[in-house]
C-alpha cells in the first residue's frame, strides 16, 4: 500500500541527490570565505555568486541551490542575506546586543500578560 510518508521521504531523497553537486561549490564557499577572513580581517563579509550548474554533476533548481547553500551557511552560523538574482552576501562578524535584542520577536496579546477571565468584570462593563 502505498503511504504518504514513503513518498515525502522519498522526494526528499532525490532533493538531496540532486544537490549533492552542492557539495563541491560548499567546499569552495568555504575555502573562499577562510582566505579572504586571513586576507582581509577588517572586512567580515563576502558576496557569492552561486553558480547555476557545476561541471560533471547532474543538473538542479538554482533557486533550490541558493536555498540550499543559503540554509547551510545559515546552520553553520553564518548572517546570510539574498540579493537579486544569485548572489549571497555572507557575513560572519559576531552580532552586537542591541542587534540581539532587535532581533527578538516581540511577544503576542496572549503571551504577554495572563488574563483571568472574571465574570464581574464583565458585569461591570455592561452596566456602563
Amino acid at each position: 500500500m502505498l503511504q504518504a510518508k514513503e513518498l515525502h521521504k522519498q522526494s526528499e531523497q532525490q532533493k538531496l541527490n540532486r544537490m549533492r553537486a552542492m557539495k563541491p561549490v560548499l567546499n569552495n564557499l568555504f575555502q573562499s570565505i577562510k582566505t579572504h577572513a586571513t586576507v582581509n580581517p577588517e572586512s567580515p563579509y563576502f558576496a557569492f555568486d552561486v553558480p547555476s550548474f557545476v561541471f560533471g554533476y547532474p543538473l538542479y533548481d538554482h533557486k533550490e541551490a541558493i536555498e540550499f547553500v543559503y540554509d547551510t551557511l545559515i546552520e553553520q552560523g553564518f548572517q546570510v542575506w539574498k540579493t537579486p538574482p544569485s548572489v549571497l552576501f555572507i557575513s560572519w562578524m559576531k552580532p552586537s546586543k542591541k542587534d540581539i535584542a532587535k532581533a527578538t520577536v516581540p511577544k503576542t496579546g496572549p503571551d504577554y500578560r495572563p488574563f483571568v477571565y472574571d465574570e464581574s468584570a464583565f458585569s461591570y462593563l455592561a452596566r456602563k
